[in-house]
């Protein structure tokens, strides 16, 4: 029979269990969780199922606290089989299940309790005044309590495992450890143990609830209490009678739980922290330090709740008042709008149970809309304790979210030198809550800011400060998976930046953003950190505003720009500098060196988009602007004219742009050096030139030696020179050496790989480029590899409508019908060329070169007439965009002529 080793009771609702389990053999664990999750109690309740513990349920292991999921369950199987036919076995009704459940539940878990009352000679099962006895006032259940499987899961195994003598629910104020605790209380107490719960914020709590325990214990008439000389003698002290009820714990062969609810200080509680072989203590606490880890502890971080948790505890509490506006029923779009607001809802607030709690009840009793009150949230004018006001509480939580925090903060300020601890949390409310990099905060503009209250601030300030706010779950420090990170919750976030006064705030918004920039202008900064850095940035623009903007734009707002175009993110650089530009304009005016750079980003991004001949228009008009206010040989106005011959280049203008390359790079030199980044650049696309004007020697050797200087200037693993070489790949091949061409590119993608990351734009560039020319050397299906591996992974990081992406999916198309079913890959660049012209414009050099392979293929097909049509169009408007002398008009013009001739025939 399953499960019998656990115990006859438990053993036999786990087979009932797995009977009816049989009905459904066709259906996963996971699947028949959901459908119980979905299914209505008598009632109108749902359960939340967890699929491991269903299997759990099965073998006998556990048995389900809440009668009502047994009850879903049930159901759920009995709907899924119904009308097909009798079951495998007779049903049990609601009743009998009802039985076998109380039972298994009565019933003590052997593997923790019932060898140890074997020993002690007593017989199994409740039998004594004490089993069963409850002692405390737990909280009562929140309005709409959420079961939290794992967490639970995870809490009863840790009190059932032999070896755990105290269970620590460790997590910031407001998370739902009391929660957990009580219903691991009333479990307890259904198992027929003694459940004891102490309040523990102080010692006097502590000690009248330990007292107040063995009293009552004497009062039923426990044999122990009495052998121990208690006795119920009401002339003993309190401090006495909490010694003689620890000592009881620490002798007794009694199965016991005793709950120390909101430790603050473990100190405290010296010579009173229950201890005993046949008993288990949880503590919650916000600690997560030394003081509560100890050998025979088992540790269970609480964190906020999962999405679908949030969502759901906001559904359940604010659909149990059909009066209000956030009601389902009152809204006249239906219950999609409604979830779509509840979800946002919850996402704002971090999925923080006690903000949840709070704000549910303070839309009841306002009657606002959720629209309205996320409105209210998204203003950061209101403050928390507007937002989450004490005449709304969160069911029987004893504070409010911004109440919460001040504790906290006060315990933390004494475990870390004066000053640093709320200097060192103001910092990291201005940042991502997500991750905000150590090395940040330890920077020599962190570092002043912290340690301003000293004369000489250190880095071992700086850490002692973090690790206070750690120890008290105000911020999460974890410097055990890569590089060392800090994360914040963003109402912990909002609550501390409202204790900053007004006064500091433009000297902590400045040090936030110098300390970004002093990392983000190193040197030795990789794909990972530079993310992090752009995610803080954008946090910082929210959190300072204006504050950033004092006569200038700072400089760590000029990296959100070139980052995101890096990364091949053309649209969102358009957005970002486009935002940051109206802001410009208003500060600092037009002629401003902030707005000049920010309007040359923005054309710029219009021109990877594929608008090369707006971009060059706009750029032309910038560069003189950057002439007349900044000088012509300003670092600035040298990368406007770079970018500015760039898209008369890919407009078609090569010979023009060659020539404005090779003068821009003699200025660039003269002006800051032969090594300067303007200069290798200007170099590189005059090369660049050189190779489109149909040189693609003179374009290879120019791109050797560019490629040499950029490793002797930068290093190897610098993006410009992993570039370079890539592009020097490109012209060995179109000199005639393809094998060399796949060589070069595979040291590229290596080194791209390394420096970059497997997912960063460049990477993929040269992944795309090695196919292409592995193709070309003799290897087309692992080309059609390659460009597979490259597609997915292109639209994986920089989405199915990016250029790049586009691509890799255009060559795939292109190389698979080489290598065979022409046909079918005619179809494809078919289906993929609208969905070109429209994001790049049908004059774009892809879509033109698209046309041309499609055009290719057809040939290869068998229909050169249909072939020949096609690209005759083609090259009329390959002419008219890039000219007759370009590399790719004088292409089709050639294959036309071979189409055309005997030879060809």
């Amino acid at each position: 029979m399953t499960g019998r080793g656990a115990g006859e009771a438990r053993g036999a609702f786990a087979d009932a269990l797995a009977r009816l389990r049989r009905e459904l053999p066709d259906v996963s664990d996971e699947t028949l969780a959901r459908r119980a999750g979905r299914t209505a109690l008598p009632s109108g309740r749902r359960v939340e199922v967890n699929a491991r513990r269903l299997g759990e349920w099965l073998g006998g292991r556990s048995v389900p606290r809440d009668f009502d999921v047994v009850v879903a369950v049930v159901r759920a199987v009995e709907t899924a089989v119904a009308g097909t036919g009798p079951g495998l076995a007779p049903r049990l009704s609601i009743a009998q299940w009802e039985r076998l459940w109380r039972a298994a539940c009565e019933e003590r878990s052997p593997a923790r309790h019932g060898a140890a009352e074997a020993a002690a000679g007593a017989e199994p099962g409740p039998a004594g005044a004490v089993r069963g006895l409850a002692v405390g006032r737990p909280p009562s259940d929140a309005a709409a309590l959420r079961e939290r499987p794992d967490l639970a899961g995870a809490l009863d195994s840790a009190i059932e495992e032999g070896q755990v003598r105290q269970v620590v629910l460790t997590g910031a104020g407001g998370v739902g450890k009391s929660q957990l605790a009580a219903a691991a209380f009333h479990r307890a107490r259904r198992r027929g143990l003694l459940a004891v719960w102490v309040p523990a914020s102080s010692r006097q709590s502590a000690l009248a609830a330990c007292a107040r325990a063995w009293r009552v214990m004497a009062a039923e008439g426990a044999t122990g209490a009495r052998d121990a000389g208690g006795g119920g003698d009401r002339g003993w002290d309190e401090e006495a009678e909490a010694d003689l009820f620890v000592g009881w714990l620490r002798t007794t062969t009694r199965p016991w739980l005793v709950v120390l609810d909101d430790v603050d200080d473990p100190a405290e509680l010296a010579g009173i922290w229950p201890v005993g072989d046949h008993g288990t203590s949880v503590v919650t606490t916000r600690r997560r330090d030394a003081s509560v880890i100890r050998p025979s502890s088992r540790m269970i971080r609480v964190g906020m709740f999962t999405p679908e948790e949030a969502a759901g505890y906001l559904r359940a509490r604010l659909g149990a008042d059909p009066g209000t506006s956030s009601s389902p029923a009152s809204d006249s779009t239906g219950g999609s709008r409604h979830d779509a607001e509840v979800e946002s809802l919850a996402e704002a607030l971090g999925h923080f149970p006690l903000a949840l709690s709070q704000a549910a009840a303070f839309v009841i009793d306002t009657g606002l809309s959720l629209a309205r009150y996320r409105r209210l949230l998204d203003d950061r004018q209101e403050t928390l304790a507007d937002l989450f006001p004490s005449s709304s509480p969160a069911d029987e939580h004893g504070g409010t979210v911004s109440s919460t925090f001040r504790p906290a903060l006060e315990r933390a300020e004494t475990l870390a030198h004066p000053g640093t601890v709320r200097a060192a949390l103001a910092l990291v409310a201005m940042l991502a809550p997500g991750g905000i990099p150590e090395v940040v905060l330890h920077t020599g503009a962190a570092r002043r800011w912290i340690g301003r209250e000293q004369d000489r601030p250190r880095e071992r300030d700086v850490l002692l400060a973090l690790r206070a706010l750690h120890r008290l779950s105000l911020v999460t420090h974890d410097s055990e998976r890569g590089p060392a990170t800090v994360e914040a919750h963003a109402l912990v976030q909002r609550a501390a930046r409202e204790t900053v006064p007004a006064a500091d705030r433009p000297a902590l918004a400045a040090a936030a953003a110098d300390a970004l920039e002093e990392v983000w202008a190193s040197r030795e900064i990789g794909p990972d950190l530079a993310a992090a850095l752009y995610r803080n940035v954008e946090a910082l623009r929210l959190t300072a505003g204006e504050l950033l903007w004092e006569g200038r734009m700072h400089p760590v707002l000029r990296r959100t720009g070139p980052h995101l175009t890096g990364l091949g993110r053309a649209a969102a650089t358009r957005d970002t500098c486009s935002e940051l530009l109206v802001r410009a304009r208003a500060r600092l005016g037009e002629g401003h060196r902030d707005v000049l750079f920010l309007r040359s980003q923005v054309a710029q991004a219009v021109g990877d988009l594929g608008n090369a001949t707006v971009a060059h228009a706009e750029l032309a008009g910038i560069r003189r602007a950057a002439e007349q206010n900044l000088g012509a040989a300003d670092p600035d106005t040298l990368s406007v004219r770079l970018h500015e011959a760039r898209f008369l280049m890919e407009s078609g203008g090569v010979g023009e742009a060659s020539e404005a390359f090779s003068t821009l790079a003699a200025d660039a030199a003269r002006a800051l050096g032969p090594g300067a980044a303007p200069t290798l650049d200007a170099r590189g696309f005059a090369a660049m030139c050189r190779g489109l004007a149909g040189d693609a020697v003179a374009a290879r050797d120019a791109y050797a030696a560019v490629a040499e200087d950029l490793e002797r200037e930068r290093g190897i693993g610098d993006p410009a020179t992993l570039g370079a070489l890539t592009d020097l790949g490109r012209w060995i091949g179109e000199a005639g050496d393809p094998d060399a061409a796949v060589a070069m590119h595979l040291k590229a993608v290596e080194a791209l790989r390394t420096a970059a990351g497997q997912l960063h734009h460049d990477t993929l560039v040269a992944r795309h480029n090695l196919a292409y020319w592995r193709g070309l050397a003799g290897s087309p299906e692992q080309a059609v590899e390659e460009f597979a591996a490259a597609a997915i992974d292109a639209e994986r990081a920089l989405g199915a409508d990016h250029p790049t992406t586009l691509t890799c999916r255009v060559n795939l198309a292109f190389w698979s019908g080489r290598t065979g079913r022409p046909a079918d890959a005619v179809t494809e660049l078919a289906r993929l060329q609208p969905l070109i012209d429209r994001i790049l414009g049908a004059d774009h050099p892809r879509a033109l070169r698209t046309r041309q392979q499609s055009a290719e293929l057809q040939d290869r097909a068998g229909d050169r007439a249909g072939a020949t049509t096609r690209l005759t169009t083609l090259l009329s408007d390959m002419t008219r965009v890039q000219g007759a002398g370009h590399p790719r008009t004088r292409e089709v013009a050639e294959l036309l002529n071979h189409w055309g001739s005997p030879a060809g025939s």
